[in-house]
C-alpha cells in the first residue's frame, strides 16, 4: 500500500503562524492532533475545519484522533528550509482501523479535539492504489510514519 504526499489546506500557514494562533511547536499537550477520515470524505484544498469532513471523519474508538507528540520545527538541517516534523502518529498496537486519509487538524482549545471547528492544516491520503482504496488494520498496529523530511518543509 503506498501513501500520498503530505497535501496542505490552504489555511495551513496562516494557522501556524498566525499571532492569534499556536505555533506547530507549541508545547501545550494536543496543540496539534492527527484523525483519520474514511472514503466518505474528498478532500479539498479550500475546506477549513473539520466540519468539512462531515461523515467521513473517525471520532471515537480504534482511530479516534490522538494528539501529536515531539513536535518540531528544525531550521538548520537544510540552509534556508524550515522542516515541520513530529513523532511517528501511532493510533494503537492493536486496533482494527480502515481508514482513507490522514488528516492534521490545530484544535481551537488545546488538546480537545472538535468534529466541527478544528482547524485543518494538511492530509496524507493513506492508499493511493484507486480512488477510494482505504488502509487498514484488524487487531494490528496502525501507524502512520513520518515523512524522513518532516510533513511539509517551507523554503
Amino acid at each position: 500500500m503506498a501513501i500520498g504526499p503530505v497535501t496542505s489546506f490552504n489555511g495551513l500557514l496562516k494557522l501556524i503562524t498566525d499571532a492569534s494562533n499556536r505555533d506547530w511547536n507549541d508545547a501545550s499537550a494536543g496543540n496539534i492532533m492527527f484523525c483519520l477520515a474514511t472514503s466518505a470524505y474528498t478532500p479539498s484544498a479550500t475546506h477549513s475545519t473539520t466540519a468539512d469532513i462531515a461523515s467521513g471523519l473517525i471520532t471515537s474508538g480504534d482511530g479516534a484522533p490522538i494528539a501529536a507528540t515531539a513536535l518540531v520545527i528544525d531550521d538548520t538541517a537544510t540552509p534556508g528550509t524550515s522542516s515541520y516534523s513530529s513523532a511517528d502518529a501511532s493510533f494503537g498496537s492493536n486496533v482494527s482501523i480502515t481508514a482513507k486519509y490522514f488528516i492534521a487538524v490545530m484544535p481551537v482549545t488545546a488538546g480537545t479535539f472538535s468534529a466541527t471547528t478544528s482547524k485543518l492544516l494538511f492530509y496524507v491520503d493513506l492508499n493511493t492504489s484507486g480512488g477510494s482504496s482505504q488502509g487498514s488494520s484488524v487487531n494490528s498496529e496502525f501507524v502512520v510514519y513520518k515523512p524522513a523530511a518532516g510533513w511539509f518543509n517551507i523554503s
